[in-house]
């Protein structure tokens, strides 16, 4: 027996000490040691008897079981006193525990030959004591304690963890916040910032939630201009907007010219420029330059052919016979007695009027789809009901649709307020049109001269060819004087372009072809520098 040999008469039997019991040879005692579940963070878990000597043939198991989100790690108080030699395979009386797939052990002999703490990396722990039949010792004892699980700490440059820590663990919360520039895409929907939590498996929360670059899209086209396509439309990206050359510039505040502007894409997901603008640029059409200057000394009236692109802002009006200048891709300048009024009522005088642009011969022009005109302004004073006051003979139309500009379509510019801009006696201007010539009531191309300006009592001076009263105000440019060259009925509304003093690649419209004493000789212009800020102000008003 192992513990109690009790005799009696022809044999005997064996017993055991109180918490032994026996076990199937009759002869061994065993210690009933196992089914204790452990649950709380922190316990000691000792071997039978401990620190006494632990009985032999018994196996104890010890269950170790934490909430999920807690790791189990282990500390031996205590020097390990088990039977047989502290070698990998013990033999005799062992320590084993066992975490998963995972074994930590099996441990015996004097001392302890493992780590003496084990951080386990599972809420769940089976501790075995296994004892043989031979030996006694002191056994063993050891603490256990429950570590949170912890979570990696990822760092990103494109992201800042709050509250920031050495070390995450279970039930951590963080606020990860996107740098600028980068944000969180969940679906359709982008944020800055998100919450994630550390779960009992040692893994974020939301941790397919990644701060990615702001995409801006496809920038946004404009009229007249073109975009370069980027090579990603991510923060930070680059595309530069350009105008259709030369025909159109960059707008670039107080009407500087830039050939292109760099646009970026921004943390708001938005394209701006320079300035941290969105607004898009502007392409506004290059005015007063023609394609080829105009060299000849034609007469309008008797004269050789003008080519358009000498004279690419010339509009011709069908009826009446008439011209204009081009001054924006909606605007046409003219003669107020070259439109419909007074005859009709000023509402409705621009809309019944065809204008045909962009060629020199007559029926080229007409076999043109004519341009669309939505109305007309004209100067508040003007109020022309006798044929002999031509004062303030200025009026605007407004095109439907914007006229898109070419080599043989250009605006003129206008006139600056600056004293620069003041002409005088002896100024070279141009003019061009379709009116009458020495042969013909009216010109089947387009004619055009080039005129000085003359004082006023120059056309006071010239015989009428009527008795009329005719009015001469300070409104009006006097410009002629060589023999033929003058324009006449039929050019009504053209322009008088000078060369610009600031830059003499342009030209501006000093004038408009008003009305005159005499065809052929001197003729008078209504002058367009009175009117600027007028223009201006109908323009804006209406645009």
């Amino acid at each position: 027996c192992s513990h109690f040999c009790n005799n009696f008469i022809g044999g005997y039997f064996c017993s055991c000490p109180p918490e032994y019991f026996l076990h199937d040879d009759m002869k061994n005692c065993g210690v009933n040691c196992s089914g204790d579940v452990f649950t709380a963070l922190i316990g000691e878990i000792a071997s039978p008897n401990y620190p006494k000597p632990y009985p032999e043939n018994s196996r104890c198991e010890y269950q170790i079981r934490l909430e999920k989100g807690f790791q189990v790690g282990l500390a031996l108080l205590l020097k390990l006193e088990c039977s047989g030699a502290s070698t990998a395979h013990c033999s005799l009386d062992l320590l084993d525990s066992i975490a998963g797939d995972q074994q930590f052990g099996p441990y015996c002999g004097r001392g302890f030959p493992g780590p003496l703490n084990i951080e386990t990396k599972s809420n769940v722990l089976d501790i075995i004591f296994q004892t043989d039949l031979t030996g006694q010792n002191k056994g063993w004892k050891l603490r256990y304690h429950g570590d949170p699980m912890p979570c990696p700490k990822e760092e990103t440059p494109t992201s800042v963890w709050e509250p920031a820590k050495a070390k995450y663990v279970f039930r951590d919360v963080v606020r990860i916040t996107c740098l600028d520039g980068f944000e969180v895409v969940e679906g359709r929907v982008g944020a800055t910032s998100f919450h994630s939590t550390c779960q009992s498996n040692g893994k974020w929360s939301n941790s397919k939630l990644k701060c990615q670059p702001v995409d801006c899209g496809i920038p946004e086209s404009i009229e007249n201009g073109k975009v370069e396509d980027p090579e990603s439309t991510l923060f930070g990206s680059v595309t530069r907007y350009t105008c259709e050359e030369p025909y159109y510039y960059m707008e670039n505040g107080g009407n500087v010219e830039k050939r292109e502007r760099q646009y970026h894409c921004a943390s708001n997901g938005s394209w701006v420029n320079e300035a941290l603008s969105p607004e898009l640029p502007k392409c506004v059409p290059v005015c007063g330059v023609p394609r080829e200057p105009f060299e000849g000394k034609q007469r309008i009236i008797g004269g050789s052919d003008a080519d358009i692109k000498n004279f690419p802002w010339q509009v011709f009006f069908d009826n009446p016979w008439a011209g204009g200048a081009l001054i924006d891709e909606y605007w046409v300048l003219t003669a107020a007695h070259a439109t419909k009024y007074p005859q009709e009522k000023e509402a409705e005088a621009g809309g019944s009027l065809e204008l045909f642009l962009g060629h020199t011969a007559f029926e080229a022009l007409q076999a043109l789809a004519n341009l669309p005109t939505r109305s007309a302004s004209f100067f508040p004073r003007h109020r022309q009901k006798a044929q002999t006051n031509f004062d303030n003979d200025i009026a605007l139309v407004q095109l439907k649709d914007p006229v898109k500009m070419g080599p043989t379509v250009a605006p003129i510019c206008l006139p600056g307020t600056s004293s620069d801009y003041n002409l005088m006696d002896g100024d070279l201007g141009l003019i061009a049109g379709w009116g009458r010539t020495e042969k013909r009531d009216r010109a089947l191309r387009l004619k055009a001269a080039r005129l000085p300006v003359a004082p006023l009592r120059k056309c006071r001076e010239v015989p009428k060819a009527d008795a009329g009263a005719y009015v001469f105000t300070a409104n009006m440019i006097c410009a002629g004087g060589e023999k033929g060259m003058d324009s006449c009925k039929g050019d009504s509304g053209g322009a008088f372009a000078v060369q610009d003093p600031n830059d003499k690649a342009k030209f501006y419209v000093a004038g408009l072809v008003s009305w005159g004493p005499q065809c052929g000789t001197y003729g008078l212009y209504t002058w367009v520098q009175n009117y600027v800020d007028w223009i201006m102000k109908t323009m804006q008003e209406n645009s």
